[in-house]
């Protein structure tokens, strides 16, 4: 550590024994901290303001790729003054451009829909959604150069739903590239999900619940699919939004509890009579339960028809 601080001294010793007429030239050119560019050079405009106007386009150096950036140290940048015949010097080893390579971005999204309408030309039936396996991957281009995206090459395991594509940008141009990315598709299907929050024993209303695509292979044989067998029904464990519903969390709401009071109906085609009772168990909607009658005292078992409202059913009298 102690041999490069002096190196770095003596660097710097020896730029500050440059002419003594760059002392006041060098004041009215300043190194730039930053500079964003978009063509393939690094020009000397880029690294210094203040220069004339003829040294301002020259170029000393490679671009770095398209989103990328390169870090030119105090060193790299008095060789280049000092080449060029800049009046500029560091001042300490902490002097340095980065020099960031403007670019215009493909990402995945954009990769993804190409490769679904590959898939989709190659007799894949929709609908299916196609997975990259959750990669980041991103394609940097030129500023100047054409922003195109094609699916030059396609290979499809339609028994596994693997794939490997060839994604080419700027066909037929200077800047053409080729990638061969591999990813995964899946058929999807439509499922009744939650769109609020529900906790244990909610009622799920109408506008609680739309139909949404999922991934075939995230959904358990005992999902529901038909939206008539959520709504109404009573929660049995918190359910999160967008999970596809399972027939375990759900049931039948109670409409009669045991101990409740409830009016027994018997209607036939002759006559309508009502009679109160007492429930001896719970039921929804179409079970068969026990209630006394509080007229006669008898137990009797009758059909859960509303909240509080049975139906009594004279071949199953006690």
């Amino acid at each position: 550590m102690m041999m490069r601080n002096t190196l770095s001294a003596l660097v710097l010793a020896l730029l500050f024994l440059l002419p003594g007429n760059l002392q006041a030239q060098e004041m009215d050119i300043l190194l730039r901290p930053q500079a964003h560019i978009e063509g393939a050079y690094v020009t000397l405009g880029d690294l210094f303001s203040g220069l004339p106007v003829e040294q301002e386009d020259v170029a000393v150096a490679h671009a770095p790729q398209p989103g990328q950036q390169a870090v030119l140290d105090y060193r790299w940048l008095a060789g280049i003054a000092q080449r060029y015949k800049v009046a500029w010097r560091p001042r300490t080893t902490a002097d340095q451009t980065i020099v960031i390579r403007d670019s215009q971005t493909i990402g995945m999204d954009e990769i993804s829909d190409a490769i679904h309408g590959a898939l989709s030309e190659n007799g894949i039936p929709a609908p299916f959604a196609v997975d990259m396996g959750g990669e980041t991957f991103r394609i940097e281009l030129p500023v100047n150069a054409p922003v195109q995206l094609e699916i030059t090459g396609i290979n499809i395991n339609r028994r596994t739903g693997r794939f490997i594509a060839d994604v080419t940008t700027g066909r037929g141009t200077a800047q053409q590239r080729t990638y061969r990315m591999s990813g995964r598709y899946f058929p999807l299907e439509q499922v009744p999900v939650l769109v609020d929050s529900v906790q244990r024993g909610d009622i799920v209303r109408p506008d609680q619940v739309e139909m949404r695509d999922v991934r075939s292979d995230r959904l358990q044989a005992n999902v529901l699919r038909d939206p008539a067998d959520v709504i109404g029904k009573e929660v049995r464990r918190s359910v999160n939004p967008g999970e596809p519903l399972l027939n375990r969390d759900f049931t039948a709401p109670i409409l009669v509890k045991r101990g409740a009071i409830v009016t027994i109906r018997l209607e036939t085609p002759n006559m309508s009579l009502t009679a109160r009772g007492k429930a001896l168990e719970n039921g929804s909607a179409g079970d068969v339960i026990r209630v006394v009658n509080l007229q006669s005292n008898k137990t009797i078992q009758v059909e859960v028809t509303a909240e509080n409202d049975v139906r009594a059913i004279p071949a199953m009298s006690q």
